[in-house]
């Protein structure tokens, strides 16, 4: 045989003998429990499993034992997921995939591009197909969604002009995470070109993104998700998928709620009125914190700052509001001396722009908690440092 043709078939066969590895290690139930009943490090554990297994064979099942337990409360099919643990990182949670879903419901042409293990196809309607290029990926795709998957490039891969599309570029390389957008794979000038052939589609990627970098893309409207209190992903929606054209939106997964509107500018304020509003992450991510506080009225405390503050309790759900108790100077015996005399030392600090260290502060005022729990925002109001105690409103 050629030493070149060996060489150039030795990564496919490679490859086949690992999905073959695969395919008998999810079904088999018995390695399976031995590995979750087992310590791996030790090696009289490692001399009896491998009796019976290979050590391919019990590195598969380790690997897909601490995937679906790290995929517990993500995805819903974690009991029987097909998936190593970087598939887990790189998914898109079940409850954010099922929200995308909706607007492709309709449409009869469906492609997932790069679409890794299937979280976002399993929640696509049952006519969508998956394309990817790695083909363990493929097989995995296919275990956990029972829909047709092409293992291939998917900036070749043939699209119709009537079909919708999601693509997922990886933002993860042997280096690390990616940040800039012509870094992705494919990079965003190629799933530019790939999006300019269909009608619409959701290009998923890092909630870092800002309108300006995408503006090879129009008509599109960005929006920025967040699900258990964190920012996870922006999707940004473009074509026949578009609801908001020209709008960006903030969706809450935790309200089950979406705000989209034009970004508005904030009043600034330098007096500091009963109420301090926190927005939801993905509303001030989307820059819609202004646009939602003008409606009551707020302010905002500093230029860029996030915080609003305001007269009246607007409860709303995009924000969480806290009652100012008391104003001092940013000095830790001058916050000591006010929560002495609210009777409080048990509090949570927070920050904006860095200005303290929130753990610190935390651990030096809450040596001996008692009393009611309450906030402090440590921040910078121009030249000023200040410390806002807060009671949080709790809504009944």
């Amino acid at each position: 045989m050629d030493k070149r043709y060996f060489f150039k078939v030795l990564p496919f066969f490679l490859m086949l003998q690992k999905i073959e590895c695969w395919k008998r290690v999810i079904n088999d139930h018995s390695l399976l429990s031995k590995i979750q009943e087992s310590t791996l490090s030790n090696v009289a554990t490692m001399a009896k499993l491998r009796k019976q297994w290979t050590v391919d064979e019990i590195t598969v099942a380790a690997e897909l034992v601490a995937a679906r337990e790290k995929a517990k409360g993500k995805l819903d099919n974690a009991i029987t997921l097909a998936s190593d643990s970087s598939g887990v990182q790189q998914a898109t949670s079940s409850a954010i995939a099922r929200h995308k879903a909706k607007r492709f419901m309709g449409h009869s042409n469906i492609v997932d591009l790069c679409c890794g293990i299937g979280s976002d196809l399993c929640a696509l309607p049952d006519n969508a197909i998956g394309v990817d290029l790695d083909s363990l990926r493929c097989w995995m795709a296919e275990e956990n969604t029972n829909k047709t998957v092409h293992c291939c490039d998917a900036t070749t891969f043939e699209l119709t002009d009537d079909c919708v599309i999601h693509v997922d570029p990886a933002r993860r390389n042997s280096a690390g995470r990616i940040f800039e957008l012509e870094e992705m794979i494919p990079k965003f000038s190629e799933v530019v070109t790939i999006a300019k052939k269909t009608s619409g589609g959701c290009i998923k990627l890092s909630p870092a993104v800002n309108p300006e970098d995408i503006k090879q893309l129009p008509p599109f409207e960005i929006e920025y998700i967040e699900e258990k209190n964190r920012l996870v992903q922006a999707a940004l929606w473009y074509g026949s998928l578009t609801q908001k054209d020209g709008k960006t939106t903030a969706t809450s997964i935790k309200l089950g709620e979406s705000f989209s509107g034009m970004i508005e500018p904030t009043t600034f304020s330098k007096k500091i009125n009963k109420w301090i509003l926190e927005p939801n992450v993905a509303l001030e991510r989307a820059s819609l914190h202004g646009t939602l506080g003008n409606e009551f009225n707020a302010s905002e405390l500093a230029p860029g700052i996030g915080l609003l503050t305001t007269n009246e309790n607007p409860k709303s759900p995009w924000f969480t509001s806290f009652e100012l108790l008391a104003t001092t100077s940013l000095r830790l015996e001058k916050v000591v001396a006010v929560l002495r005399d609210l009777k409080c030392t048990q509090v949570e600090v927070k920050t904006r722009g860095k200005t303290v260290d929130p753990n610190q502060w935390q651990k030096k005022l809450n040596k001996k908690a008692s009393g009611p729990l309450l906030t402090i925002f440590a921040l910078r109001l121009g030249k000023k440092h200040v410390a806002l105690i807060a009671r949080r409103f709790v809504s009944q």
